[in-house]
């Protein structure tokens, strides 16, 4: 009987379990683990929203620059080889100082105006800029929205082309690409176009220290060094290819 309890004592001390310093250890190597588990999984998540965000961005500005370019290329479209007369709206080819024709909404002067462009073109090939038939065009910035802007000729509204837009600059060049000094639209040869596009959500891990300037090197966006935005800056020239039409 004796001999029995002595084996039982003896089993009860080779089971007995963890102590206090080897829990926390355990807790303590745990919690290691979970921690770089989470830090990997979170980095790569953040490198994904990045990349999606970055790409976003690229796409955004690339269509922004395409429409504007397409439509600014043909400024001035004069099929019929109507001659141009700027004192009539209706046979006011090209870029234009007022706009629209029809209510004089704003004008524009290429000296000063840097985020605005205004232009007609014949796009239903009857001789005349007429309104409400989308012959009226203009692209603006909209700093306050951060977004570039179109007008709309048959409502007669901005409307939205592309968000996240931090810097839309125009600068306008005579034929000898000497940059304009009178406000006279008819000098204009080539447009200088710069658009700066960010990131829709800012990256904590990014602060922004470059200084976007355009070819002049005027500085675009001040506001933007030291901020947490990925950003994209294209500039191109394009040169106004339709021809002043004048009465012989």
């Amino acid at each position: 009987m004796e001999v029995k309890q002595i084996m039982l004592a003896s089993k009860r001390k080779t089971q007995s379990g963890f102590n206090i310093i080897e829990v926390m250890v355990a807790v303590a190597i745990s919690s290691v683990l979970i921690t770089a588990v989470y830090q990997t999984f979170h980095s790569q998540q953040r490198s994904y929203t990045m990349q999606n965000e970055a790409a976003a961005m690229e796409q955004n500005l690339r269509g922004s620059l395409y429409l504007l370019t397409k439509e600014l290329r043909s400024a001035g479209y004069n099929p019929q080889l109507t001659p141009t007369d700027s004192s009539v709206s209706a046979t006011n080819f090209r870029l234009v100082t007022s706009f629209p024709a029809s209510d004089n909404l704003f004008t524009v002067d290429y000296t000063k105006n840097h985020s605005l462009v205004a232009f007609t073109l014949d796009a239903d090939r009857s001789g005349f800029i007429e309104p409400n038939k989308n012959e009226q065009i203009a692209y603006r910035f909209n700093q306050a929205q951060n977004t570039l802007e179109r007008f709309n000729d048959i409502t007669h509204q901005w409307e939205i082309t592309s968000s996240n837009i931090d810097a839309v600059d125009f600068r306008y060049f005579d034929q000898n690409q000497i940059e304009l000094t009178t406000n006279d639209p008819a000098n204009i040869a080539y447009v200088e176009i710069s658009l700066l596009a960010r990131t829709g959500k800012p990256d904590s891990k990014y602060t922004n220290t470059h200084v976007y300037t355009n070819k002049e090197g005027v500085n675009l966006c001040p506001a933007c060094v030291g901020d947490h935005y990925h950003r994209r800056l294209l500039t191109t020239t394009i040169q106004i290819r339709n021809k002043l039409i004048t009465a012989s």
